[in-house]
């Protein structure tokens, strides 16, 4: 099995200068934990995600724990307080050059790697330019027979 039988073609992306509050609240609106962050034309720049969030609360603001509710009730169903960030800019908390395969890399590949660095996501590629995203659901439902897959994939990719 191949990545792209099994990739995500719908990306959500987010810009690097998206704020991390608007981050956030997109995270929460869409149901996602992670994102690619792109440049104007469309070129990886890195991945953001909640982990990446969380990371830059615990620097900001020593003392207060993660988990702590939040006002704001998008970032409260997430588990995710933010406070006192809204100058803070994606480019500034993202992981810059992502982990990244060629469509046709095989699915045991793209687990090994993912097991092997600690990652819950892989962006897809073709000629270099991204065409998908593979998560590790997108791996636990690639184990699933076809019949069942097909039954638990959502209408609108939500990565």
């Amino acid at each position: 099995m191949k990545a792209k039988e099994i990739m995500r073609r719908n990306v959500v992306t987010v810009g690097a200068h998206l704020t991390v509050p608007e981050l956030a609240k997109l995270f929460a609106e869409r149901c996602i934990s992670g994102a690619p962050v792109v440049d104007a034309l469309g070129n990886v720049l890195g991945v953001v995600s909640q982990t990446d969030l969380l990371r830059a609360r615990r620097e900001l603001s020593p003392g207060v724990p993660s988990y702590h509710a939040a006002e704001e009730e998008l970032a409260a169903s997430n588990g995710m307080h933010i406070e006192d960030m809204d100058n803070t800019r994606v480019e500034q908390i993202m992981t810059p050059g992502p982990i990244c395969f060629d469509e046709n890399a095989s699915v045991p590949e793209l687990a090994a790697m993912m097991t092997k660095l600690h990652i819950h996501r892989v962006l897809i590629t073709r000629k270099s330019r991204l065409s998908g995203i593979v998560t590790t659901m997108d791996m636990m439902r690639a184990l699933l027979p076809p019949r069942k897959r097909k039954a638990l994939r959502p209408r609108a990719s939500a990565h």
